[in-house]
Formats: structure tokens, C-alpha cells, sequence
């Protein structure tokens, strides 16, 4: 498991002397819970509701300050992107292990990730102190676009609201290797290299091939995996193949093998990774913002912006 990381210490320290003052913590800490998850969604609904034309006329402006090198690598990243598969962690313990996760769906192009925060799971101090690095861990991914959960309940009524089937890492005896889920394809019809394993009925877990909807990967805690109530609603549940003494994996390392699998399935241009299915006006406002996040001078930028009519909501400035 990751050493506790020092960039989530400023804000970690729980000191209560007795329950009582612990129960004033953990209410106050419910409140900032809230609080985050909030301002996780205004930032999300500013970008979307913003303009198209007006995020056009901010990059063409705020473009010049930027390297051409820098705009390469920007560009070059978010033509990666994908936005069918997105993963959501539920009750996460070690925010050391929720960055590194972060950094490493950065990697694979994961765009769109979901936390499940449950302000009543974490009940003791060291409990209390982990989940509050787990906000800062949250507030460091500049580069994807986070969503967080009040309750595992919640999640599932969001996720079945956009469409996304959910698929669980879970250890269950029920659960399916990872390796013989048959992807949904949609290129599955008429094409002779993507059709569907005769043995599929080996599997009576399996969905349809042709069950082309988006899908949410649940990853569980680290300690008691997902909830009882999120194994009831998952479409399927999987396991990752292990041959060693360990019982399981750390999170960022399942997440990590997860993702490999996701990506080996994914070759030919279907599997669950589709690199570059964002829309325009997503690849726009994510350049946008990745210019926002590439220049320093904060006042520069609103300055400049003002000089042509466009003020930004407080939302999009608040990087």
C-alpha cells in the first residue's frame, strides 16, 4: 500500500479529546463533504453551460501566451480522451492511493471519474483524517473531470439516469475474470474479427455484445471492497486474475491492471476505451482549460479576457 503522501498532511489532522468533540467533527466534516461535492458540480455545470463560441473566443485569445510545444502536448493528450468508460471508487481509505489511481487514468485517458464519499463511513480520527486528504487528492487532478457522490445510493440513481452500464471489481464466487468479459462492440454486426465468443453461455453474467452503452467501472474500499448495495446493482462483477499468496491487490494497482485490461480489449477501436469520442464543444472547453492551468499569472488572464468583453464564471476561474 502507498506511504502516506506529505501533500495530504496539512489538512489530516483530527485532535478531539473526547467522543463528543469527535461527533462535532465528524458533523462539521459532513458539511464540507457537501460542501466539495457541490462545488464539484457548479464547476461542472459552468463548463457545460457555457457558450461554445464564447470558450472559442477565450482560447483564441489566451492562446498566444502559450508555447507551441505546450499546445502540442495539450492537444495531443486530449484527442486521447475517452468519455465510454469512466470509473468510480466508493469509500476510497488512502487518499495516497486515490492519486495515484487519478494519475494513472490520466495515463489511459480516462477523462470522467465518480467518488463515493459517505460522510458516516469514516468514523474514527485516523478515519476522519484520511478522507479529508482524500479532498485534497481531489482538488489536485487538474486534468480530469471529477464527481463526487454523497452516498452509494446516489451514485447508482446518476449513473442509471446517464445510461452507464456498472461493472464492479468484486471478489464474490459469482464474479467473472476480467479476461473473458465479452466487451461490448459496436462494430459487432457484419464484421467476422469482432464477434462473440461461442462459449458465452458458460458465463450467464455476460451482457449482450451488442449492448454498446457507456460503461462505469466501481472500484471498491481497500478494506471491505464495494458495499452490499452496490454488488445488487452492478450489471456484472469481475475479478483480476491472481496466482500468488496475496488475497488481493492494492487499489492503485488494481486500478492500474484494470485499466490494462480495458485497454488490451480496446485495440481495434471498440472494447470499453474509445480514445477521442468527446465531443467538440468537451475537447474545446478541456483545451480551454488546459490553457487556463498552463499560465501562471492568474490576474493576466482575467485581464485580458475583460479587455474583450468575456468574463469567465467564477466557476471556470476558480482552477
Amino acid at each position: 500500500s502507498p506511504k502516506w503522501d506529505r501533500r495530504f498532511e496539512a489538512s489530516s489532522n483530527v485532535v478531539a479529546s473526547n467522543e463528543e468533540e469527535l461527533d462535532v467533527i465528524r458533523k462539521e466534516e459532513a458539511i464540507k463533504d457537501k460542501a466539495t461535492a457541490e462545488q464539484l458540480e457548479a464547476k461542472h455545470q459552468a463548463w457545460q453551460r457555457m457558450d461554445h463560441k464564447v470558450i472559442l473566443q477565450a482560447t483564441n485569445l489566451l492562446q498566444p501566451f502559450i508555447n507551441d510545444r505546450r499546445i502540442e502536448r495539450i492537444q495531443s493528450v486530449l484527442q486521447q480522451r475517452t468519455k465510454h468508460a469512466r470509473f468510480l471508487f466508493e469509500n476510497p481509505v488512502n487518499p495516497s492511493n486515490v492519486w495515484a489511481c487519478l494519475r494513472t487514468m490520466d495515463s489511459f485517458g480516462i477523462q470522467y471519474v465518480d467518488m463515493v464519499i459517505s460522510s458516516g463511513k469514516y468514523k474514527g480520527k485516523a478515519a476522519i483524517s484520511q478522507k479529508r486528504g482524500m479532498r485534497t487528492a481531489m482538488g489536485s487532478a487538474q486534468w480530469l473531470t471529477l464527481r463526487n457522490h454523497g452516498s452509494t445510493e446516489q451514485a447508482i440513481e446518476t449513473l442509471r439516469e446517464e445510461g452507464f452500464l456498472i461493472y464492479a471489481s468484486d471478489l464474490n464466487p459469482s464474479s467473472i475474470d476480467i479476461r473473458d468479459i465479452q466487451w461490448p462492440s459496436p462494430s459487432l454486426s457484419g464484421d467476422d474479427d469482432d464477434t462473440a465468443s461461442a462459449d458465452d453461455d458458460n458465463n450467464n453474467h455476460q451482457l449482450p455484445n451488442d449492448d454498446d452503452r457507456p460503461i462505469c467501472i466501481v472500484m471498491g474500499n481497500e478494506e471491505t471492497g464495494i458495499s452490499e448495495e452496490m454488488r445488487a446493482a452492478a450489471d456484472l462483477t469481475f475479478t483480476l486474475p491472481m496466482s500468488g499468496f496475496a488475497e488481493s491487490f492494492n487499489l492503485s494497482v488494481a486500478t492500474a491492471i484494470t485499466l490494462a485490461h480495458l485497454s488490451a480489449a480496446s485495440l481495434k477501436g471498440n472494447g470499453p476505451l474509445r480514445p477521442g469520442d468527446l465531443s467538440t464543444k468537451e475537447l474545446d472547453s478541456l483545451f480551454l482549460k488546459g490553457l487556463l492551468n498552463s499560465i501562471s499569472k492568474k490576474e493576466m488572464i482575467t485581464a485580458v479576457l475583460k479587455q474583450n468583453g468575456i468574463v469567465l464564471p467564477d466557476e471556470v476561474r476558480e482552477l
